[in-house]
């Protein structure tokens, strides 16, 4: 059998004809001989017929999953053992490379050991054979999100997205991919689709909702997240939503309904924090501060126990990168490069006041307001991935120019893609805060790039990231003398990279903007060497989306709400006016 699939491979490049017909005989007592139906598709394909080749791709495909070695494999993907699987698949495609189905396999391996970049080309071989096998398509889509195509990925999505109106897992990816490109036109429209499909499901209906208030229409969120609890009225996550959104919304009724949900989700962390934070916010818009923060240290406390904080781990960053990078390896600030946008760094703490930059540089006729994009964390981790026994720290300050600057390109091409308008705006920005912790990076790939600090007083910065519930990453929130420490590491690297490039840096001091919010603008547009705009002072009449805990916020006048809001329960935050140390007095 071999030898006969070996020759008629042979005649397939040459006569695929005669090929075909040994393969018809062949199958004939074979007929789910996953080789053979591959030599089929080859022949097809030879002859132009790019249907017929799909169709006997497909079948081999199907056929190949029979197989004992591959269908292991599945068996470790399902539970998550990717090396084992990963080397299984490898094995099989030794001696059958072309088995499309153990390639896509292996890509799935690929992508769940972290590996998106080398699954992709695999991925891309699959579908320009088999164009129409949705698994392939679907981590094709994911490969390509994680390593920030975004535009790659839409395009791969939306033939699909077309084809497959009725496909929940489909119109969950066009939601999510539509939602990261900040296009939550198509994310709400997608989102509703999914709302439709399963109109039962709380977490679609929660998801649609955060689409609906990050697009500005804040009453049809609030009704989303309803209707999320009238389908599951112990569903935690819509129950902190709704609070967020406004606290003022929770009735009597509704703090029952939480208090019943608490008791019923007794041993479930996640539900558990959302519940805690949910009444927290409540309490705190009813002035009850004492019950609002008992419940925001129980909230913190359930998180805490499934995201510890590692306590070391950025002070030894911040240390490491202070001992490596000197003045002489960060570049002067550069003018923008010809026939390219760029950008604008909005860095520092969550919750110091950077929507509000943000939305005022993006009122700017020159400015396109990205929101917060991940590709800097997602280089950043890719380099942790591929540096071995050295440190990312160390390794950043031995980066080449050559490198540096594919490093910098590569930046700006990704978030290039979001810029959907035209013509493009010279400048976008770019508010990921946590990229203060790759500020050494940024300096060196990008030497036009300009950065602002956007810098809040310390107690209320910490008090305000302590009572947020934050998406998982970002541990320090959950303690109290953590989220000092944080801050405090956050002001020594930024100062510290500050005063050895001080025409890079530019610090804005949220309270100073407040009270003199006409001349901190013209301040910061002078740094920016940009000319200053009276429309910008009218940030909250933007109607661009806001995918931050501040969306409601920045879409109101200017105010002095956040100035002092820690002071009501400054007799239980001792730990992180400790951990503080003399920056709580800022």
């Amino acid at each position: 059998m071999v030898q006969e699939l070996t020759r008629l491979w042979a005649l397939a490049a040459t006569a695929p004809n005669d090929a075909l017909t040994g393969i018809q005989q062949y199958l004939a007592g074979n007929p789910r001989d996953p080789e053979a139906l591959r030599v089929a598709a080859e022949a097809h394909r030879r002859l132009g017929q790019k249907e017929l080749a799909q169709r006997a791709e497909i079948a081999a495909i199907d056929a190949s999953k029979e197989i004992p070695a591959l269908l292991e494999t599945v068996r470790l993907i399902g539970e998550r053992d990717f090396g084992p699987a990963s080397r299984l698949a490898a094995t099989h495609l030794q001696k059958y490379p072309d088995d499309l189905n153990a390639v896509t396999l292996s890509a799935e391996t690929a992508i769940a050991l972290g590996l998106p970049e080398r699954a992709i080309p695999m991925l891309e071989g699959v579908l320009a054979r088999a164009p129409s096998y949705l698994l392939a398509r679907t981590l094709l889509i994911n490969a390509l999100t994680l390593v920030d195509r975004l535009g790659d990925a839409r395009a791969v999505l939306d033939p699909m997205a077309r084809r497959m109106p009725d496909a929940i897992r489909v119109q969950e990816l066009m939601a999510k991919i539509a939602a990261n490109q900040s296009d939550f036109a198509a994310a709400i429209e997608a989102s509703a689709a999914v709302t439709h499909l399963n109109p039962s499901s709380a977490e679609a209906w929660v998801n649609h909702g955060d689409n609906l208030r990050f697009g500005g229409r804040k009453n049809d969120a609030v009704a989303a997240y309803r209707t999320a609890l009238a389908a599951e009225p112990d569903h935690g996550r819509s129950w902190w939503s709704l609070a967020d959104i406004d606290a003022n919304l929770l009735e009597d009724s509704d703090f029952t309904e939480i208090r019943r949900a608490l008791q019923n989700h007794a041993d479930d962390p996640e539900h558990l924090c959302n519940l805690q934070f949910a009444l927290g916010a409540a309490e705190d818009a009813r002035g009850n501060h004492a019950q609002a923060f008992s419940h925001f240290s129980r909230g913190n406390a359930a998180r805490h126990s499934v995201e510890p904080i590692d306590d070391d781990a950025v002070p030894r960053q911040v240390d490491m990168y202070l001992d490596e990078v000197t003045a002489d390896s960060i570049p002067r600030l550069a003018e923008p490069v010809s026939n390219q946008p760029t950008p604008i760094f909005i860095i520092g703490m969550p919750r110091s006041g950077s929507t509000l930059v943000e939305r005022v540089l993006g009122r700017h006729s020159q400015i396109r307001a990205l929101g917060e994009l991940p590709i800097v964390p997602h280089m950043v981790e890719r380099m942790k991935r591929d540096a071995a026994d050295s440190k990312v720290e160390q390794l950043i300050s031995s980066l080449t120019k050559d490198q540096l600057v594919q490093m910098g390109q590569w930046y700006v091409v990704r978030a290039a893609e979001l810029m959907k308008k035209q013509p493009q705006q010279p400048y976008f920005t770019d508010k990921m805060h946590m990229n203060w912790r790759h500020l050494p990076l940024i300096l060196r790939m990008l030497p036009q790039a300009r950065i602002i600090d956007v810098r809040r007083g310390a107690m209320d910065c910490c008090w305000s990231n302590y009572r947020t519930l934050f998406a998982r990453g970002h541990p320090s929130a959950n303690d109290l003398s953590g989220i000092g420490k944080f801050y405090q590491n956050y002001v020594r690297l930024t100062d510290g990279l500050r005063d050895r490039a001080p025409t890079r840096i530019h610090l804005v001091r949220y309270e100073e903007l407040i009270e003199d919010f006409d001349g901190g603008l013209r301040r910061l547009f002078a740094d920016l060497d940009l000319d200053f705009e009276p429309q910008v002072a009218d940030f909250h009449l933007s109607q661009g989306p806001v995918a931050t805990a501040s969306s409601e916020q920045v879409r109101q006048p200017l105010n002095r709400k956040g100035i002092g809001a820690w002071r009501p329960y400054s007799q239980w935050l001792g730990p992180m006016k400790e951990a503080l140390g003399d920056y709580a007095n800022d």
